[in-house]
């Protein structure tokens, strides 16, 4: 009998934050990375007051505890930018919401590329 491997952690992501320099000899595009590793990723249907259906919020599935955040690990906040790496495409957009899970941290994001 051949074994499913379904994961819980499926992709990898990459997390991403502007950093505010004020130094002026430094590229005003830097970024520092927030997160980079395993994740899952998935489909947030919600329906808005009107009745429709906002398709472009996803989800994301980290594995680190709301504990685990630290200086730093800084915990993503809203703007960060996200990659997510399904395997054979990548997926672009922006955090706006975070919270926890009963097994690590939940970010909530819209779809597109900023």
């Amino acid at each position: 009998m051949e074994h499913l491997k379904n994961p819980r952690f499926p992709h990898t992501c990459v997390i991403s934050r502007r950093v505010d320099d004020d130094d002026p000899m430094t590229d005003d595009d830097d970024l520092t990375i927030v997160y980079q590793g395993e994740c899952r990723s998935f489909d947030y249907h919600t329906t808005s007051e009107t009745g429709d259906v906002l398709t472009s919020t996803r989800k994301l599935s980290l594995p680190v505890r709301q504990d685990e955040w630290d200086e730093e690990h800084p915990i993503p906040k809203e703007g960060d930018s996200i990659v997510v790496d399904k395997g054979s495409y990548q997926e672009y957009g922006i955090v706006i919401d975070r919270m926890p899970s009963n097994l690590g941290t939940h970010i909530l994001w819209k779809y597109g590329r900023n």
